[in-house]
């Protein structure tokens, strides 16, 4: 029986990913499962998102979870260049719409850091599995955001 509360988990959950630098959710329901915390993989997952944590790549090529924190647009823009690199795979815009397409299972963190970048002309986003959907507020924006998307890919 599992005697943790949401909020115990997410702590212990905060703890492990802090001091042992893990990128997969394998490895985290591992920890979790040693410190007595029966869970599935997908409660790690809304978990980490609602948390407000993202995969991130580090330099010698592996993956850690990283607390994405309301941080400068310039610190947003590194980051997002990072995860662009890694897992977008296209940007296409039609009138104020741009379409993000990523690798699978991948969506929901490029799509928080979009909005982290808190441009006034990104209305908002929409994310899914592998698609982002970013509304903007003019299509003239949409042309600008767009470019800037794209040079994050070179």
């Amino acid at each position: 029986m599992n005697i943790y509360t949401k909020e115990k988990r997410r702590q212990i959950l905060r703890e492990i990913v802090s001091n042992h630098g893990i990128g997969d959710q394998h490895h985290l329901q591992t920890e979790l499962a040693r410190r007595g915390i029966d869970t599935t993989q997908a409660t790690i997952s809304r978990d980490l998102h609602d948390m407000g944590y993202v995969k991130v790549q580090l330099d010698h090529g592996a993956y850690r979870y990283d607390l994405f924190e309301k941080t400068a647009e310039d610190s947003v823009w590194r980051r997002l260049k990072i995860l662009f690199k890694n897992f977008v795979i296209g940007v296409k815009s039609t009138q104020n719409l741009l379409l993000v397409k990523t690798s699978p299972g991948n969506a929901n963190g490029v799509a928080s850091l979009i909005d982290g970048l808190r441009r006034e002309e990104i209305l908002g986003t929409i994310a899914g599995d592998d698609t982002i959907l970013i509304v903007m507020d003019t299509k003239e924006n949409c042309e600008s955001v767009e470019k800037s998307l794209r040079e994050l890919l070179d």
